[in-house]
C-alpha cells in the first residue's frame, strides 16, 4: 500500500502533461479515423478497422512505455529519486508506483479503440 502515494504523485504528473493525453488517447482515435477514410476510397479490405485496431492499441500502449521512461528519467535527473531511495519503499513498490497510473489510461484507450 506504500506505492499508492508514489502512484498518486505520478498520476498527477501524467495528467498535467497534455502531450501524454493526446498521444495516449487522442492519437489512436485520429489514426482510426484516418484509416477508415482511406478504407472508404480503396476497393480492397486492406485497411479494414477490425483488422487494424489491435495494432493501433499496441501502438498507443507503446507511447505509455515511452512516457513512463521519460517520467523516471525526469525523476532521476532531479533529487526526487534520491529521496525515494531513502524512503521505505521496496523495488516492487517502485515498479507498481510507476506502472499503476498508466493502467486506467490504457484501459480507456483500449475501450475507445475497440468501441470505435
Amino acid at each position: 500500500m506504500k506505492f499508492l502515494v508514489l502512484s498518486s504523485r505520478n498520476s498527477k504528473e501524467i495528467l498535467r502533461d497534455p502531450i501524454n493525453l493526446f498521444f495516449g488517447v487522442g492519437f489512436p482515435i485520429i489514426l482510426l479515423l484516418l484509416l477508415s477514410a482511406i478504407q472508404l476510397n480503396v476497393p480492397t479490405n486492406l485497411f479494414h478497422i477490425n483488422n487494424l485496431s489491435p495494432g493501433i492499441v499496441i501502438f498507443g500502449l507503446s507511447f505509455f512505455s515511452l512516457f513512463s521512461g521519460t517520467l523516471i528519467a525526469k525523476d532521476r535527473a532531479s533529487s526526487f529519486m534520491m529521496r525515494l531511495f531513502a524512503s521505505p519503499l521496496t523495488s516492487t513498490d517502485f515498479i507498481v508506483g510507476y506502472t499503476f497510473p498508466f493502467v486506467p489510461i490504457a484501459f480507456i484507450q483500449v475501450l475507445i479503440t475497440f468501441r470505435f
